[in-house]
């Protein structure tokens, strides 16, 4: 606590641990409902190691992702497209696009996981492609669909 007090910085913040399971489900829920980024719950007796591990060990990290229909409204070189909304005209943001996927057409719809959206471009933090989409229609890309990230202010609160 001390540490944290002498600092004079508003990023890192002291919580209370949530040791029994209905703690831990109400505080993740309450968590998710406030947009935060997302919660790691850490074996008690496990001491802080620096990095985090590939898979397994004393930590699990859950974000909050959402997912978004998007427009292809550009083909970038190295396997990238630029995505944007009907009622945004342009590209927002680029998505990469893996191995083994095809590349969309510009036009298409295409599923794109993500951590937040950046309020005053619109662009998606992390995004990730998951495909393409024939189900959706291109009038139904747009920016309400979108979790926005949350101000320094809100983050604080």
């Amino acid at each position: 606590m001390n540490l944290l007090m002498g600092a004079q910085q508003n990023t890192i913040r002291w919580t209370a641990p949530w040791i029994d399971p209905f703690q831990k489900r109400r505080r993740f829920q309450e968590l998710q409902s406030e947009l935060a980024e997302g919660v790691v719950f850490k074996h008690k007796d496990s001491p802080y190691t620096a990095g985090r591990p590939a898979s397994g060990g004393s930590q699990l990290k859950h974000k909050f992702v959402e997912t978004a229909s998007v427009l292809v409204t550009a083909i970038n070189g190295q396997r990238s497209i630029g995505v944007g909304f009907m009622d945004r005209p342009g590209t927002t943001g680029n998505v990469a696009i893996p191995a083994n996927h095809k590349i969309p057409e510009i036009g298409s719809v295409v599923e794109v996981r993500y951590l937040y959206a950046m309020p005053e471009s619109l662009a998606l933090y992390q995004p990730l492609y998951l495909g393409e989409r024939d189900d959706i229609a291109p009038s139904e890309c747009v920016t309400s669909q979108l979790k926005f990230r949350r101000s320094p202010e809100e983050a604080a609160a």
